[in-house]
C-alpha cells in the first residue's frame, strides 16, 4: 500500500478561497521558481472556485505521482477559525516532481465547467466529482500493488 501523508487547510472565514490555494501551493511547490507553482498558478481561479464550494471539506484534493499520496482537506467555519484538526505544516519534501498529478474535487453541478477550464490550463491537474475516486496515472504506484515475495527463493540464493 502507497504511503499517504494528510494536511488540512484553514479557509474561510479565517481565509478566502484564493488564499486558501495560495497557501496550498505554497505547501505544494514551495520553490517559487518551479514549473509546478507555476501550472498551480494558472489554475487558481478554478481551484479557488472549487474551494469556496467547500468540495474540499470532506473530498481530498489529491497530488500523486512522485512520493507519496499528498491529499489535502480544507477546514470550513468554526473548525477554520478555531484550528481544531488544522495542519499545515511543511511536507519534508514537494509531491511535485517529475510525474506529479493532482485532482480536485468539485460538486457534481459544476464538474463539466471545472474539467474544460483546468483541461485548457493544465495537462496535469483535472478535477472529479464528490465521492468519486481519483485515478492515478503512476505507473510505479499501480505496478506495486502486486508485488509479492517469495521468501523461500530469496533465502535460498
Amino acid at each position: 500500500m502507497a504511503t499517504v501523508i494528510t494536511r488540512t487547510i484553514a479557509s474561510t472565514p479565517q481565509r478566502t478561497a484564493s488564499d486558501t490555494w495560495e497557501k496550498i501551493i505554497s505547501l505544494l511547490a514551495p520553490d517559487a521558481n518551479s514549473s509546478a507553482r507555476a501550472e498551480l498558478k494558472k489554475v487558481a481561479g478554478v481551484a479557488a472556485s472549487a474551494i469556496a464550494s467547500e468540495a474540499s471539506k470532506d473530498d481530498a484534493i489529491i497530488v500523486s505521482g512522485c512520493g507519496p499520496q499528498v491529499r489535502i482537506y480544507c477546514a470550513f467555519g468554526e473548525a477554520a477559525v478555531s484550528g481544531d484538526g488544522v495542519d499545515e505544516s511543511a511536507l519534508k519534501e514537494s509531491p511535485t516532481g517529475e510525474g506529479w498529478q493532482m485532482s480536485i474535487p468539485c460538486l457534481p453541478e459544476d464538474l463539466d465547467w471545472t474539467q474544460k477550464k483546468l483541461g485548457s490550463l493544465s495537462s496535469r491537474i483535472t478535477a472529479r466529482a464528490l465521492g468519486e475516486k481519483a485515478t492515478s496515472s503512476d505507473a510505479r504506484a499501480q505496478n506495486s500493488v502486486g508485488l509479492t515475495l517469495n521468501v523461500t527463493e530469496f533465502l535460498t540464493k
